[in-house]
Formats: C-alpha cells, sequence, structure tokens
C-alpha cells in the first residue's frame, strides 16, 4: 500500500526530497507546494530535474495542497522565513489530520518555549496526527549518532561535536566579505555578529535535545567565538584574502551541566583546510574532507570522522550538493516510522546511550 505525501517548499532540500517522493515507488504525490509565482503549474518532475510527467502540478495555493488528501507532509520551508509562519503552517496541516514531517529547525519543541511545545501538541490532538523534525544537524548527528556512541562509555566527562563548511567557494565578494566576514579584521568576528543570531536556535536545540537523550537537563548554553588568520595571502573564487585578515570562523555554543560544560557544537567556516591550530591539514590526494567531527573524552574515549562525499545531479542536471541531501533523505526515509506511532510529537528513539542523572 503506497503512502500519500505532499512535498512542501521546493528549495534545494525540498527539491531533493521531491525526486525521492516520485522515483520511490512506495509513495503516491498528491500535491506540491511552492513560493515562487513562476513555479506554480508546473508539473512535478520538472521542478526537480525529472520528466514532467508525473500529472502533479506544482501550486502556491496552501489550501489546494491539503485538499489534494496526502497523509502526511513533507515539510522543507527555507529557514529564511519567518518562524511564526511556519509553526503556524505546520499546525494547520497538523490540526487537518495531516501528519508533517518537517526540516525547519523544529528539533526541540521546548527550546522554544512551553507556548510552542503546547500549539503542537494541541495541533496534533486535534488532528490525530504526527509531527516529527528531521534534519543532519540540528536532527541527527548529535542527537542520534553521537548519542548512540555514548552506550560503549562507562563515564562522559565532555562531548565536542565539529562541523566543518568549506566556504572558499562562494564567488560573490560582498557575500563573502560583507556578510559572512571573511577576508576581515579578527575583531570583526564577535557574539554579535549576524550568523549567530540565525544559527542560535538551530543548535541550541541540538543540545537540549542532546541532554534529553542523556537523561538530563542543562544549567544554561553559552557562546563564544573563534577567528583564525593566516600570515600569506590567499586565492579564492571571491578574490585575495589578504594575510592577517580571517580565514576561518569558529562559533560555539556550549551546554553545562553540573557546574561544567559538558556538550558543545561548533560549526566552522573556512576559506582554507591548512589550518594546524584548529587540527585541520591540508588533504592528501584522494582524501575527502571531514563534515563532521566528534570527540568523546571518557572512559573510555572516541574519535568520530564522517566524511561526506560526491554530488547527486538529476538526468535534468540540477545538482543535490551531499548535505541538502542528507537532509532531504532523513526525511523522507523516517515517512513510515513516524505514521506508525501513536499521533503526537515523534521523536527518533536512541537505544542504550548512557543516562547521567
Amino acid at each position: 500500500m503506497t503512502t500519500r505525501v505532499a512535498q512542501w517548499a521546493t528549495g534545494a532540500v525540498g527539491r531533493a526530497a521531491l525526486r525521492e517522493l516520485i522515483e520511490n515507488h512506495d509513495f503516491q504525490l498528491t500535491g506540491v507546494l511552492v513560493y515562487d509565482p513562476a513555479k506554480a503549474g508546473q508539473d512535478a518532475g520538472a521542478l526537480c530535474g525529472l520528466e514532467p510527467t508525473t500529472g502533479v502540478p506544482a501550486t502556491n495555493d496552501k489550501s489546494a495542497l491539503l485538499a489534494s488528501g496526502p497523509d502526511i507532509v513533507v515539510h522543507a520551508a527555507s529557514k529564511a522565513h519567518a518562524v511564526e509562519t511556519n509553526a503556524e503552517d505546520i499546525c494547520t496541516l497538523l490540526a487537518a489530520g495531516v501528519s508533517v514531517i518537517s526540516t525547519t529547525s523544529y528539533n526541540h519543541l521546548p527550546t522554544y518555549g512551553a507556548d510552542m511545545a503546547a500549539a503542537f501538541a494541541e495541533a496534533c490532538r486535534t488532528g490525530g496526527s504526527r509531527f516529527h523534525a528531521a534534519g543532519e544537524n540540528p536532527g541527527f548527528m548529535f542527537e542520534r549518532l553521537v548519542a548512540t556512541l555514548t552506550g560503549l562509555s562507562k563515564s562522559i566527562d565532555r562531548i565536542d561535536l565539529y562541523e566543518a563548511t568549506d566556504v572558499s567557494g562562494v564567488d560573490s565578494r560582498p557575500m563573502l566579505v560583507d556578510l559572512m566576514g571573511m577576508g576581515r579584521p579578527p575583531e570583526d568576528v564577535t557574539v554579535d555578529s549576524p550568523i549567530i543570531a540565525k544559527l542560535d536556535m538551530a543548535y541550541r536545540q541540538a543540545l537540549n535535545a542532546t541532554a534529553d537523550v542523556l537523561g538530563i537537563t542543562l544549567s544554561n548554553i553559552t557562546i563564544s567565538v573563534d577567528a583564525t588568520t593566516l600570515a600569506h595571502d590567499i586565492e579564492v573564487k571571491a578574490g585575495v584574502i589578504e594575510a592577517g585578515t580571517v580565514v576561518g570562523q569558529r562559533f560555539s555554543w556550549a551546554g553545562h551541566w553540573a557546574g561544567r560544560e559538558l556538550l558543545a557544537i561548533h560549526e566552522e567556516w573556512i576559506l582554507t583546510r591548512d589550518l594546524p591550530q584548529w587540527g585541520l591539514n591540508p588533504l592528501q590526494p584522494g582524501q575527502k574532507a571531514p563534515l563532521i567531527r566528534a570527540v568523546i573524552t571518557g572512559n573510555p574515549s572516541f574519535e568520530l570522522q564522517l566524511d561526506v562525499g560526491g554530488e547527486d545531479a538529476t538526468p535534468g542536471g540540477i545538482p543535490t550538493m551531499p548535505g541538502h541531501l542528507m537532509i532531504a533523505m532523513s526525511a523522507v526515509r523516517a515517512i513510515p516510522y513516524v505514521l506508525a506511532q501513536p499521533p503526537g510529537i515523534v521523536t527518533a528513539p536512541v537505544f542504550g546511550a548512557i543516562r547521567l542523572a
């Protein structure tokens, strides 16, 4: 029996999910919601690089998507939209009896506050529906992958999760320098940088969700930044980055418990891997750059490196970056598991993780 699924939004993540929903015969695509008026009316296949033969036209009418009768919606609206708008849309679907899997960073609803958590729960009760937040980080790396590794530990002193993103391919100098802060004096990179506000809620959720798995409640979360430089110029797509200016930024969120830092997420933006001060060294021929590094300090201690490579391209030539593909697949793969659960908020189980309290 196929599951009736609708796709909400067709950006980089939504497009990858849509392609899988079309190609996987376990699913019947009922509708596609788009924000761009130019996409409305196009066949769903054309929006993700496949043949325009699905017979499912995209719409920018939210009520029309609901009327298509999906059992579940893969919700991949951009995080650039107002959080309140996304929450309102999701709760409308849930209250109407349509389950939702979202990649829009609702991985730990209590982090948003009691009102937000109650609104989602009430919508699920009203509609007899299920809500699950998918994703890579937050959503998987810390709360599920690293938390599972703690099941091998007798004791844990600290866990650090590092995610490195090479931004040397950004070809717009205004974006790279003016917006992102690369190529600027290191003192310009502070906790007040705009990017901190953009990432803050996502990583607070990841820390709090991981704490839940470990059976504890964090007392507080602190933020710090670090900017690193090189003593020589480097050339990137956007031009020359001068010696002594920022070539790497590390934004860190640390969760405190029992009077110490216990869980920390470090988001690294780098223009080069020649940063030995951060433990990043130039790649050898054929070596892939690590996306994720996890360091679990305890008894015993572990270090995990997850290398991700390749690029998924559709027959129509629309490329999908590995990170976007991972997020999309985390949502699509969760569909049968979410629908098998009782109505309510569905959290992925972690078996056998260490319990600290």
